[in-house]
Parts: C-alpha cells; sequence; structure tokens
C-alpha cells in the first residue's frame, strides 16, 4: 500500500484536479484499488467523484472525516472496520477503459474545524497513523487530498500527512505559485520530525497548467528545476499536465463520463503518462534519511 498526500500550501495550484485524475488512471488504467481521503473542507475531490447528492447522503450518515477523527481522538484505539465510514462511488459499465469502482473518505465542511479545536499538536499528530493507516492495507494506493492555508492547527490535515509516505507538491509555471513552496515544505519538515518515521518523503513536483515552450517556464521555473537536478530539492515529475480545459472540466460533477477518455479527453494522455510515473516512483522508491531544504536555497531561488 502506497499513501500519497496531494499537497501544496498555495491555494489554486490545481490539487484536487491532480487528485482526482491520478485516482480515477490508477483505478482504471492501472488496475489499483483506490481510497481518496479528502480533508479539504470545499469537498472539491468527493464532489468531482461522488456528485452533491451522494456527498449529502454520506454527510447525513455520518460517514465522514469528522465523525472518524473524533473517535480516534476519544478511543486513542485502532479501527478494526473502517468501512462504515467509507462511500463507494460505483464503476462504470462501458468499454474502453471504463471508470472503476472508488472508495472515498469525505469531509464535512466547518465540522471540521470544531473538531481540530479539541486536537493538540504534540498530543493528536499520530492518530491516523497509528489508528486509521493499519486498516486501509486492502487498498493498493490511498491518496490524500489536502486544503491549503494549512497550519500546526490544522490537525485533521497535520495528520493526513503524518500518515502518507510520500508528498506529490502540484504546482503552476507561475513565480506566485513557487513563492509558496517555502511553507509547504515546512509543515512537511514539522510533521517529519514529531513523527519519527523519516516519512513523508516528497516525491516530486508536478508540474500543472504548464507550457515548457513557454518563456515563463524557461525564466521562471526552470532555475527551481535545475535546482532539483543537483539535489537541492526533490525531482521534478518527468511527465506534466499542460494548460488544458479537458483537464480542468474532468472534475465537473454534472459531467455524465463512463470511460477514462469521456472524462479527460484531450488530457487523457497527460493524465495515464503522471499515474503510471506515479506508481513507478511509489514502487521503486527507497527511504533514506531526509535533509531540510535549507533557507539559503529558497533565497538563492528568490522564494524566501
Amino acid at each position: 500500500m502506497h499513501v500519497v498526500a496531494i499537497y501544496n500550501n498555495k491555494g489554486g495550484e490545481g490539487k484536487s484536479t491532480v487528485t482526482v485524475g491520478l485516482a480515477e488512471f490508477l483505478a482504471a488504467n492501472r488496475g489499483k484499488k483506490v481510497l481518496v481521503i479528502d480533508l479539504d473542507a470545499q469537498a472539491s475531490s468527493s464532489c468531482a467523484l461522488l456528485g452533491h447528492k451522494s456527498l449529502n447522503a454520506a454527510i447525513d450518515e455520518g460517514r465522514t472525516v469528522v465523525e472518524l477523527a473524533a473517535y480516534l481522538r476519544r478511543s486513542r484505539r485502532p479501527i478494526v472496520e473502517c468501512s462504515k465510514y467509507l462511500t463507494w462511488r460505483a464503476g462504470a459499465e462501458a468499454r474502453g477503459a471504463a471508470l472503476e469502482e472508488i472508495a472515498l473518505l469525505v469531509p464535512d465542511g466547518d465540522r471540521m474545524f470544531d473538531v481540530e479545536d479539541s486536537m493538540r499538536w504534540g498530543q493528536h499528530n499520530h492518530l491516523f497513523l497509528e489508528h486509521l493507516k493499519p486498516a486501509l492495507t486492502e487498498f493498493d494506493f490511498v491518496l490524500i487530498d489536502l486544503p491549503s492555508n494549512v497550519t500546526k492547527a490544522s490537525m485533521i490535515s497535520v495528520n493526513g500527512l503524518a500518515m502518507a509516505d510520500f508528498v506529490v507538491v502540484p504546482t503552476r509555471s507561475t513565480h506566485i505559485s513557487l513563492n509558496g513552496l517555502p511553507r509547504t515544505f515546512s509543515l512537511i519538515d514539522q510533521v517529519r520530525d514529531v513523527s519519527g518515521t523519516g516519512r513523508p518523503a516528497v516525491l516530486g513536483f508536478l508540474l500543472n497548467a504548464t507550457n515548457k515552450t513557454h518563456q515563463q517556464y524557461r525564466s521562471i521555473v526552470k532555475p527551481v528545476v535545475e535546482a532539483s537536478t543537483d539535489g537541492s530539492l526533490p525531482p521534478f515529475f518527468k511527465n506534466h499536465w499542460t494548460p488544458s480545459p479537458a483537464l480542468e472540466a474532468a472534475t465537473d460533477e454534472d459531467r455524465d463520463a463512463r470511460t477514462l477518455k469521456e472524462r479527460f479527453g484531450a488530457g487523457y494522455d497527460r493524465a495515464r503518462l503522471v499515474a503510471r510515473e506515479l506508481e513507478t516512483a511509489c514502487d521503486k522508491f527507497e527511504f533514506q534519511p531526509v535533509k531540510p531544504v535549507s533557507r539559503s536555497i529558497w533565497e538563492r531561488l528568490g522564494l524566501a
């Protein structure tokens, strides 16, 4: 089982779109059993995969991360059966890479913050790692969609990071997007230090809505790519998502898609290659002691 957090502390970088794309292709193209844990109160991933009707039904029936987190905080015991908290998106009947079944753990809006008020850094950081993660071994991939603007007080998100093996950092090719990277890495480092496991490891940066032939990429992103090449930063995915209305529309819950090609249109090949690269990178990754990215590197890149 690989647990992968999709995280960038800056909003608008495409975290939910990437989460949905990875989930659909890992399930339908790579034949993996996938769980999506949606920790963003906006529930973009949940709406895209389930639709509002099924999402609201899950909330009404108490099948959300709020009930799960509250239970773990009270009991401090492993979950024996997590299925009562999960909602399943059924697969489709169609020819040609039909959409497959995907499990979801959905959020519940502002109630997320109510539960977090009762959780404390240093006391409740590892509830998901110690008591939820062991119950998820039936899944090949667990994808965690994290919100932006996460702080140490965002204890549900902190728990999501703490249980992750890897982090994928989606980023657009703008300076304002790259400016969010130091804060993103700061929280990852803090969670890793408290966990004592050396995890999560940053698997890499995934460029989103990026055209590598444009001057914007060459002047803004390429220096950061070069810093990753010399080992100062984690690597960039070889494949990336180009500017594509089809990819952006893939998370439209009203889109009546039954196959991957219907859902992702012209973005099919891009999303497929990224999912395959993610699978290979997770399988081949060798965990080693992680050295935090120093402030001097961010300053050299003009991002601190």
